[in-house]
């Protein structure tokens, strides 16, 4: 079996572009009816949001809701939404929860625990999680941080009392490892599928 053999009909990998294309219309029309006061994308690849362009009345989405973190930078995706005006939105913030260990060991550990966020938080008196919150913000990257608990919640909107020096974002930057960061979604059989 394929990664589609559980596909619905009319949903083969072939038929993709054309559903989202049909989607957004969709999306377009409750715009348009003001059932909504706005429309985005969420997991669309650069190429994905190029093919839309293609066909949307309405450009740009207004936001693309994808994994983002310092392990999976998507830099090229990055680049391209602010070029667009899309406002990116970052889930697995804080690193993720899909890895295995194995994969969490290759990458170096924990993002929570990689010696630039530990240096930063000491830095700044912060937790790592806050130091990981606050590299997304300075990227204009809006963040949607997990919390189990109410202190951890209150703690993750408490992001305004420091700033991350230049320094102190190149070592952050640096913990990109492209595609082998990405720790979500990673036991899904279509993840590395472009779709198109």
């Amino acid at each position: 079996h394929g990664p589609f053999h559980y596909a619905a009909a009319g949903h083969e990998e072939d038929a993709l572009p054309a559903l989202r294309a049909e989607t957004w219309r969709a999306m377009e029309d409750a715009l348009e009816q003001g059932l909504t006061r706005a429309i985005g994308v969420s997991n669309f690849s650069v190429r994905h949001l190029q093919a839309l362009k293609q066909t949307a009345r309405v450009w740009p989405p207004a936001v693309n809701q994808v994994e983002l973190n310092p392990y999976y930078q998507q830099r090229e995706l990055q680049a391209y939404c602010a070029e667009e005006g899309i406002v990116l939105q970052a889930y697995a913030s804080l690193g993720g929860q899909d890895a295995s260990k194995a994969t969490t060991a290759s990458l170096g550990g924990p993002l929570l625990e990689a010696p630039p966020v530990a240096a930063a938080a000491e830095a700044h008196g912060a937790t790592a999680a806050q130091v990981l919150l606050r590299w997304a913000l300075q990227k204009r990257i809006i963040v949607i941080p997990k919390a189990n608990r109410e202190a951890r919640a209150t703690e993750n909107t408490r992001l305004f009392h420091f700033s991350l020096s230049e320094p102190e974002m190149a070592a952050i930057d640096s913990l990109d490892r492209g595609e082998a960061g990405r720790t979500c979604w990673r036991n899904d059989p279509l993840r590395m599928l472009q779709f198109e």
